[in-house]
Formats: C-alpha cells, structure tokens, sequence
C-alpha cells in the first residue's frame, strides 16, 4: 500500500517532515543523559571560603619561602643587570618578563609612610628604593605565585583566582603588618621573609612580607 497515494506533493512533504522531526526528537532523547537532583548538585561549584584557603595556604607559602629565600640585595643587584637573567637564576617565570623571587634580608627601618616602611637593605646599591607595603601599596600576586603550588586551574574562574590572591594579602595585612607598631619602627632592625614580583619601576622592591621579627 502506498501511504502516499493520494496525497499532494506539499502535504506529502510536511508528513516527511514530521516524521523526520520526530525521528530527531527521538535520536536527542535517546542520547540525553538526564541526572537526579543529588548528581545536580554533586556536579555545581564547590562552594569556596577565602579565609579558610588563606589560612591554610599562608603557612605553607611562608614555610617554602624560609627553604628558599635569597638575599634581597643580591636579587636586587642581579634584577638591577638584567632581569630576565636574574629571574632564570633567582625566581618563577611567570611569563611577559615576569618573575616572582622568595627573598630575606636583615634590615634598618629609615622612615615610614602611610603605605611603605622604607628599608636600608645592608649590601644594596644606593639607587634601589627597599619597602614593605603597608598601605593601598599591598597589591599584586607574589605570595599566591611563589611558589608555583597553586594555579589557575586550583579555581573555578579568573575572579576566583584574583580573590584568592586578595586572601592571602588581607591575611598578611591582619597577621603580621597590622601588629607592627608603626609609630616607633623607625630606627630598629627587622628580620624580613617575604616574596618581591617585579613591575614598571625599576630599582623599586616592595617585598610582601610572610614574616617579620623586630631585632
């Protein structure tokens, strides 16, 4: 029997069509993998708390910067040269010229601002400016970089992986800086562990730091 006998040449191309549309509802439904509410939720983004990889990241960081600090005046001295030299020496490539070094050093307190305390790094050329940042200066991503521990791919996205980064600083800012006593610093020696990423200034050094002892 011809099912199409009888049947204009229109109406006979909106029943194949029809029948194709239900042939490809059928193959999409075939092939969908349909998952309950537990596996939903199982699948979405871990929820991520900042203090709590801030608290348990920043040990760890400063533990691997105490094993692996070199001396900030020869960093300095090295960067000063030639600072993909210095980088391939001393630090972590970061890519574009960038480089991120775990530095130390033992230093008098010359002045201090509303976002630095300025350093006389022992050993270092007069024209290198030496500061921890104290104020708004307390930016950038040494300590999430240094190590090469934690990565990109450790996050869901971008902001997650800024946030992170902002962790860490908030945490060292609360931790250590804010237990300073900034109004009678000036003049005593402190003992500096922290982490130095170079940027557009040259012969500037702003180390955030993961430890510092008042001599």
């Amino acid at each position: 029997m011809n099912f199409f006998k009888g049947l204009s040449n229109r109406n006979r191309r909106f029943v194949l069509g029809g029948g194709t549309a239900i042939l490809v509802l059928l193959f999409v439904f075939v092939n969908t993998t349909f998952l309950s509410d537990a596996e939903v939720a199982a699948d979405a983004p871990k929820e991520f708390s900042l203090t709590d990889f801030a608290a348990k990241s920043l040990p760890l960081i400063a533990a691997d910067i105490q094993a692996k600090a070199i001396d900030m005046a020869i960093v300095a001295e090295a960067a000063d040269k030639d600072i993909v030299a210095a980088g391939a020496e001393f630090g972590r490539d970061l890519g574009n010229k960038s480089f991120v070094f775990a530095v130390k050093t033992t230093a008098k307190v010359k002045s201090v601002d509303e976002n630095f305390i300025i350093l006389d790094v022992p050993g270092a050329s007069a024209q290198d400016t030496f500061n921890i940042p104290v104020g708004l200066a307390l930016s950038g991503n040494p300590l999430r970089d240094v190590t090469g521990t934690i990565t990109f791919g450790d996050f869901y996205d971008q902001t997650q992986y800024q946030d992170a980064a902002n962790a860490l600083k908030d945490l060292v800012r609360s931790s250590i800086i804010d237990k300073l006593d900034l109004k009678t610093i000036t003049g005593k020696t402190l003992e500096i562990y922290g982490a130095w990423n170079n940027g557009p200034l040259k012969n500037v050094y702003n180390i955030q730091p993961t430890s510092i002892v008042v001599k």
